[in-house]
């Protein structure tokens, strides 16, 4: 009963996250719509229900803000193994890695990842997106985990440099 009841919050809870996340960036999402979509590719390694409905909801966000979106889901061992080994050389290199990483549930990894290539630039409308990003994690991970980007970690500075040399990012 106890269970139903969590799963009935968590699913009331992910709602709410998105129809709030449609109303509060609707501006970022008419700025952004005004040019070409961003290519964001979503990794979610999440293992549990109420995790994976919390990242759905971040990718509804995504689409509604009209986001070229990729989802991948991905098992692995431990927070730190890279999502994307084995991943082809792509035609359309990502603008945007967001990462979900195992842990996130349990408290162990209290950090959502967000991956930008060295192109971005402040006059670029790239920082429109990685806010966008920011804020909607932000608002679906609030008391699990909160974003962080390759200037707050040294690690995932380091991953996005690998993803920009495999041609997986920008």
């Amino acid at each position: 009963m106890k269970r139903q009841r969590s799963i009935a919050q968590t699913t009331i809870l992910v709602l709410c996250l998105i129809t709030a996340g449609s109303i509060s960036f609707a501006v970022s999402a008419d700025t952004l719509a005004s040019e070409i979509p961003p290519h964001v590719l979503l990794v979610d390694e999440t293992q549990t229900f109420a995790a994976t409905l919390r990242v759905g909801a971040v990718a509804g966000a995504l689409r509604q803000a009209g986001t070229e979106l990729e989802v991948r889901l991905e098992t692995v061992s431990s927070s730190y193994v890279d999502p994307l080994v084995g991943l082809e050389v792509l035609d359309d290199p990502f603008d945007l890695v967001l990462i979900v990483p195992v842990g996130i549930e349990d408290g162990s990894v209290p950090e959502i990842w967000l991956l930008c290539g060295s192109s971005i630039t402040a006059s670029d409308n790239a920082l429109l997106r990685v806010e966008l990003l920011h804020g909607l994690s932000q608002a679906a991970f609030a008391g699990l985990a909160s974003p962080v980007g390759i200037s707050d970690d040294l690690w995932l500075a380091g991953l996005a440099a690998e993803y920009e040399v495999r041609g997986w990012l920008r």
